[in-house]
């Protein structure tokens, strides 16, 4: 028999999962749902009432929201990662389903991210249908097109974004950087069940706050022009600085450096799931 993980098993605690939390997930989408609409429509609203209508201007103002948007909502939904255990008959219930803690850990995992997001493009869809329904009945001289989601990334490796949001790099950064911060978010929760974002929030400000601190006074303590002179030292140890070229396998770094934490902290994350499980059994 193979207790570490089993398809139809995994399935059932997947199901177990939605039966028992559909009422939490359904406030949560509803939330993101009405987030989105609101603003978005007050957006499109006021564009509309004080400015002439620039389709493309007026696209990049709503995917930068829309992109900040998915940033925190991501974080915050990552910190729901132990909502099956926050109470006691929750907690029961979860315990004595006959499945193994890989498979309770991977169907959290996989609801707070993969789930949050065609979540989060299910509510930005239909915000979207409301506002171009809404804007066009109260303007109704003007075309008001759907949100473009192809004006997010610059198709080419050039500076000139013209009417996109960010580049190919910067989109890719951003990505690992995401997930950096939501696998932290989800670390977090495996070690405060009750208001978990606002704890790790915290206390990553804070770690944050002190290595930025610390950093600074290294420097003005070892460089006599401080942070300037400190500067000067990097462009001349940079070799990206003398080298176009060299740009890609930075990049390249920057975002091993991230998965590599990334895994990191899932797998910390599971490890934290399966003590914090055995510790209530015991």
């Amino acid at each position: 028999m193979n207790n570490i993980f089993n398809i139809k098993r995994f399935g059932l605690v997947f199901r177990k999962d939605f039966l028992e939390n559909w009422k939490r997930y359904t406030l949560l989408f509803l939330t993101l749902f009405g987030i989105m609409a609101i603003v978005t429509i007050s957006m499109s609203w006021k564009y509309c009432k004080n400015s002439y209508y620039n389709h493309l201007h007026h696209n990049i103002e709503l995917l930068t929201f829309l992109s900040l948007t998915f940033l925190a909502g991501g974080l915050l939904f990552a910190s729901t990662f132990m909502m099956p255990m926050n109470s006691k008959l929750n907690r029961l219930s979860y315990l004595i389903s006959p499945s193994s803690d890989f498979e309770k850990s991977f169907s959290r995992w996989l609801i707070v991210t993969i789930g949050y997001i065609l979540a989060f493009f299910a509510a930005m869809w239909i915000a979207d249908l409301l506002r171009v329904a809404v804007i066009t009945a109260r303007y109704p001289d003007l075309e008001i097109k759907f949100l473009d989601l192809t004006k997010l990334i610059y198709p080419r490796d050039d500076n000139r974004l013209g009417e996109y949001l960010m580049s190919k790099i910067d989109f890719k950064i951003w990505v690992f950087i995401y997930f950096f911060f939501q696998s932290l978010f989800l670390l977090g929760a495996t070690f405060w069940e009750k208001a978990s974002f606002v704890k790790t929030f915290v206390v990553l400000s804070v770690i944050v706050f002190v290595y930025i601190m610390l950093c600074r006074w290294t420097i003005l303590l070892s460089y006599e022009e401080g942070l300037e002179g400190f500067g000067r030292v990097l462009n001349s140890l940079n070799p990206f600085t003398k080298n176009e070229n060299a740009e890609k396998p930075f990049i390249v770094l920057v975002c091993t450096v991230l998965s590599v934490f990334t895994l990191t902290n899932w797998i910390l994350a599971f490890f934290r799931f399966r003590e914090s499980e055995i510790i209530k059994r015991l």
